[in-house]
């Protein structure tokens, strides 16, 4: 509105003002111009018309017909009118000025609507969620919205031309969007300009799809332009990424070697991948639009339409195993189908992914024949083990072979090449049974006596040129192949294993290799068990030897004991007779005697002597051997207190020093026996060193893993190392008994007696430098009781 929502408040005001100097200039003009009156109260509604208001102009015109009427019609000064001209006059006045107060008041409002609507229209641009911008053909920019500031971050300060917004928003490429923008101004039409990658003013690279158009002209004669724009550059990032994944989807589909495929409702293929065309053996072209009828054999292509069609009924996806003509062979397919939808969720058709399993059923498949082979053989195992003969492991062999070997008749023969003759172990054949036998060259037409043929395998009896007797019974009987295989032991051919079947081709590689494993197994029980027998045999046999030597042994036990008391009697008592009188002889009859005579009588004695103590010696060694000794824990403490007691009188003969380091510790063992020996280790020790030297012993022990090691140190005369071990043997001396005493027998008894309490004994020694003995003997557990 021009003057504002209050201007009605002033048209009446100057609607009595406008009206009241019409009057006056018509009273003064009507003199000189007649019916001037009429244009100067027109001209006051038509002022007051254009202030919009109905009201005010039907104002000014009441006022214009009361002024005519009082001043300018007859009677003057009278608002009654009395003459017809007058009348109508006045009517055609009213009728004008009514006109010109409806037409005022329709412009005004159509001004008023005009500039609401331009006023709704600036502000839709100002608002509108799209950029908008507003350009004269040379370029100015009039305005933009506030979507295109916010997202280029330009103004019209910033862009005031099109050039200066072409420059900043196209860089390098503003040469071409120049040329695309004057082609639009040359043209008069809506023009589509398309999408263009924009720069903002922080940097940020957008794209756009522009549109413009002319609006008319602008007041200076300059045509109006207004370009719109879209930002699409979500969408494009979404297309590329769509783009991106259906090249994805495509590159997966057609990779994959599984088959992957679409039918319609008809059961036509409408989309397949390569792999599919190659498991069809055509190409895509030639299998769109076709049904499996036209692919497949009529009973697998109607297999594959029903599971389709159960599908697309339930609506439900199922995983099944199919079945398809490929490469001239059926193959086995693991089947994925869903139901295909449109957006709506109608099925439309289905589906599919379908992988080859073939391979893997067969494998499958092998692995359980496999499974149950190696259960049978297991069976077969533990029948074999669990039998006693030779006849009850081929009957269970066969027994349990029945499961995994398509037989009809089988039998189990050893062969006798001595006597020609083979023995029916299970089974039976041309009426021999089991326990019965053959003849070698009747058995089997093809047989070789000795020839070591691992399998011999005939798919039809019928077809061969000649057969014996035995065969021919057999293929009356209704058998049509046999499979024989070998029983080999060692490189040795112990026998057969025969089958028959009554048909033609019954055993196939894997029915070769079970009947292979089984012969195997049945070859080497059969010698086990043959092995066994004669195990027993010999067992038997060694069993009666040993009682046998077992009674001589103890014949010459007693033998030797009778002999040990006889010389412990006997014998001992004539040298105690040659002893004592030789002794007598020298005490009491020695003046008689001249010095040659006393030689041989002390000779007699010393030698009687030597007997005594070699008797001892002997029956000591007899004892240990025979004895049994019942061994607990000793303290060695004790052990050599009882030693140097025992050994005094040769100890103080020969001046010996004798050094014992305690601790001594404890043993197992045997008190006397173990009394004995360091008796003897100690006496030798003092005995042998060499003439003038005092002997110097020295005795300690060691602990160490369960065991104590007891040593005897001397500073005697040694021991080459060639002798350290025959001189614990029985009779064994290294000098002359002229030189040191002795019987031979002292260290055997050491040695005999520390193997009879579960010991060892050694000795460290080099000659002339001295000897070191020890003895190792079991360490007590701690509950044990000392003695």
């Amino acid at each position: 509105m021009l003057l504002g929502k209050h201007f009605w408040l002033l048209g009446y005001p100057i609607t009595i003002v406008t009206s009241l100097v019409a009057v006056l200039l018509s009273l003064l003009l009507s003199p000189l111009v007649p019916q001037s009156y009429l244009i100067l109260f027109l001209a006051a509604i038509v002022v007051s018309s254009w202030s919009g208001i109905r009201n005010v102009s039907l104002l000014a015109t009441i006022i214009s017909s009361l002024a005519i009427a009082y001043f300018f019609l007859a009677p003057v000064y009278s608002v009654a009118v009395a003459t017809n001209s007058g009348i109508l006059e006045l009517a055609l006045f009213v009728a004008v000025g009514l006109l010109i107060s409806f037409l005022g008041t329709a412009r005004y409002t159509r001004k008023n609507h005009l500039q609401q609507s331009e006023q709704l229209l600036v502000r839709a641009i100002c608002e509108a969620p799209i950029p908008i911008m507003l350009h004269a053909e040379d370029g100015q920019i009039l305005q933009i919205n506030q979507a295109w500031t916010q997202l280029t971050g330009y103004s019209t300060v910033d862009i005031p031309t099109i050039s200066e917004w072409t420059q900043k928003a196209y860089g390098e490429r503003q040469q071409l969007v120049k040329a695309d923008i004057d082609r639009l101004y040359n043209l008069n039409t809506r023009v589509a300009e398309g999408e263009y990658i924009i720069t903002t003013n922080s940097g940020e690279t957008r794209i756009w799809d522009f549109y413009s158009a002319p609006l008319g002209k602008l007041p200076d004669g300059r045509r109006l332009v207004i370009s719109t724009a879209i930002d699409i550059t979500q969408r494009k990032q979404a297309e590329d990424e769509l783009k991106q994944s259906y090249h994805l989807l495509q590159a997966v589909i057609e990779g994959t070697t599984d088959a992957v495929f679409v039918k319609n409702q008809q059961g036509r293929y409408t989309f397949i991948n390569s792999s599919t065309a190659r498991i069809f053996g055509r190409a895509k072209q030639e299998i769109i639009g076709c049904d499996d009828t036209e692919l497949l054999p009529h009973n697998l292509a109607i297999a594959l339409k029903e599971a389709d069609r159960t599908i697309m009924q339930t609506g439900r996806g199922q995983v099944v195993e199919e079945q398809i003509f490929q490469d001239g062979s059926i193959h086995t397919y693991l089947s994925t189908k869903d139901p295909y939808r449109d957006t709506e969720g109608n099925i439309i058709g289905i589906i599919s992914i379908a992988r080859d399993i073939t391979i893997r059923k067969q494998t499958l498949e092998a692995l359980s024949r496999s499974l149950q082979r190696l259960e049978t053989l297991r069976q077969i195992d533990r029948a074999i083990l669990t039998a006693e003969s030779t006849e009850d492991i081929a009957r269970a062999a066969l027994l349990r072979m029945y499961d995994v070997l398509p037989y009809s008749q089988a039998v189990v023969a050893l062969f006798n090449f001595a006597t020609g003759t083979a023995d029916i172990l299970a089974g039976s054949i041309d009426g021999v049974s089991t326990g019965e036998n053959i003849q070698l060259e009747q058995l089997i037409p093809t047989f070789v006596p000795n020839e070591l043929e691992i399998i011999r395998y005939v798919e039809d009896i019928n077809s061969l040129q000649e057969r014996l007797p035995l065969i021919e019974k057999q293929l009356q009987e209704g058998q049509r192949s046999f499979l024989a295989v070998s029983l080999v032991v060692q490189g040795e051919l112990i026998g057969e294993l025969i089958v028959f079947a009554n048909q033609t081709a019954a055993f196939n590689e894997e029915h070769q290799q079970i009947a292979i494993d089984v012969a195997n197994q049945l070859a080497v029980a059969i010698q086990q068990t043959r092995q066994r027998q004669q195990l027993h045999f010999y067992t038997t046999e060694l069993e009666s030897r040993v009682i046998e030597r077992t009674a001589a042994l103890e014949e010459s036990n007693a033998d030797m004991e009778a002999f040990t008391n006889s010389v412990s009697h006997d014998l001992r008592e004539p040298v105690r007779v040659l002893q004592g009188f030789a002794q007598i002889l020298l005490e009491d009859y020695a003046q008689q005697l001249d010095p040659v005579a006393q030689d041989f009588i002390e000779r007699i004695r010393a030698n009687a002597a030597r007997m005594e103590r070699l008797l001892q010696d002997l029956l000591a060694y007899s004892r240990l051997n025979r004895n049994e000794l019942s061994l607990k824990p000793i303290s060695l403490l004790n052990v050599v207190a009882e030693v140097l007691s025992q050994l005094e009188s040769q100890i103080a003969d020969k001046q010996a020093i004798v050094t014992v380091e305690e601790p001594l510790l404890a043993v197992v063992g045997h008190y006397t026996t173990l009394v004995q020996v360091v008796v003897n280790l100690l006496s030798n020790a003092i005995k042998f060193v060499v003439p003038g030297v005092q002997p110097r012993v020295r005795l300690w022990a060691e602990q160490g893993n369960g065991w104590v090691r007891l040593w005897v140190e001397d500073n005697g005369i040694g021991v080459e190392p060639k002798h350290q071990v025959r001189i614990f043997k029985v009779f064994e001396r290294l000098h002359a008994e002229e030189v040191y005493l002795g019987t031979g027998i002292g260290l055997a008894i050491v040695r005999r007696g520390i193997e009879r309490m579960g010991g060892q004994v050694g000795i460290e020694s080099t000659a002339r430098q001295g000897s070191r003995f020890w003895i190792l003997l079991p360490y007590p557990s701690g509950d044990s009781i000392l003695n």
